[in-house]
C-alpha cells in the first residue's frame, strides 16, 4: 500500500470522528446557555424523535416538541438563579451533560444524554431531580 493511500484510508476510517469532536463544545454552550437563562432556544435542534424524559411529575418518552415544552415549562415554574456545569463527556458513542440548576433555595441536578443522529447529536434523555429544598 502506497503512503498516499494509507493516509487516505486512514482519513475516512477517522471521519466521523472528526467530524463530531468539535460538535460536543457546541453541545455544551448550548446547554449551558438554555440553562443558564432558563430558555431552551439554544437547545431546540438538538431535540428530535422521542426523548425519555424525568422531570418533577412527568416521567416516560415524550415527542420532541412536548419534550421542549416540558422543559419550558420547567424553566417558567422554577426560575433560574444559577447552574453549573459538573461534568461532561462520553459513554460509548453517546455524549453526556450533568449540572447543578438553581431555583431560589432549590437545587436539581441535570442529566443529559445526547445521542449520534444521522447529521447531528440528538436528546436522548433529560432527567431534573430535586436534590435540596
Amino acid at each position: 500500500m502506497k503512503m498516499k493511500d494509507f493516509f487516505l484510508l486512514l482519513l475516512l476510517i477517522s471521519w466521523p470522528v472528526i467530524g463530531f469532536s468539535q460538535h460536543p463544545q457546541q453541545i455544551k454552550k448550548d446547554f449551558t446557555t438554555a440553562f443558564s437563562t432558563g430558555n431552551t432556544s439554544t437547545l431546540k435542534g438538538y431535540f428530535k424523535g422521542f426523548v425519555n424524559i424525568n422531570i418533577p411529575g412527568k416521567k416516560g418518552f415524550y415527542s420532541d416538541t412536548k419534550a421542549k415544552w416540558l422543559l419550558q415549562d420547567f424553566f417558567q415554574k422554577h426560575e433560574v438563579k444559577g447552574f453549573s456545569l459538573k461534568e461532561n463527556g462520553y459513554s460509548g458513542d453517546n455524549y453526556y451533560l450533568i449540572g447543578q440548576y438553581g431555583s431560589g433555595a432549590t437545587l436539581w441536578n441535570v442529566y443529559f444524554l445526547f445521542s449520534p443522529g444521522e447529521k447531528d447529536f440528538q436528546i436522548q434523555q433529560m432527567d431534573i431531580e430535586q436534590i435540596r429544598k
